[in-house]
């Protein structure tokens, strides 16, 4: 199960790195105070890890009711 672990993150990595390198080309990204170039495939990443955090956010208030339910329901059972 380890050796199967490994092989997986070699190949993400592996993906990651030829995704990065076709992806080189600069892209200009206008925001409301600036412009600025930057690879396309950072700016992929970023908006990635972006969607990442806002989504784990969102879902917090949710996960913390369930997990109170759980201890609730589990108490109860005793």
């Amino acid at each position: 199960m380890r050796l199967l672990s490994l092989l997986i993150l070699t190949f993400a990595v592996l993906l990651g790195i030829s995704f990065a390198i076709l992806n080189a080309d600069l892209v200009t990204v206008h925001y409301y105070i600036g412009v600025q170039q930057v690879p396309l495939s950072i700016l992929i990443l970023s908006v990635l890890v972006l969607g990442i955090v806002i989504g784990l956010i969102v879902s917090f208030p949710t996960l913390v009711r369930l997990r109170m339910e759980l201890r609730r329901v589990n108490r109860e059972r005793g």
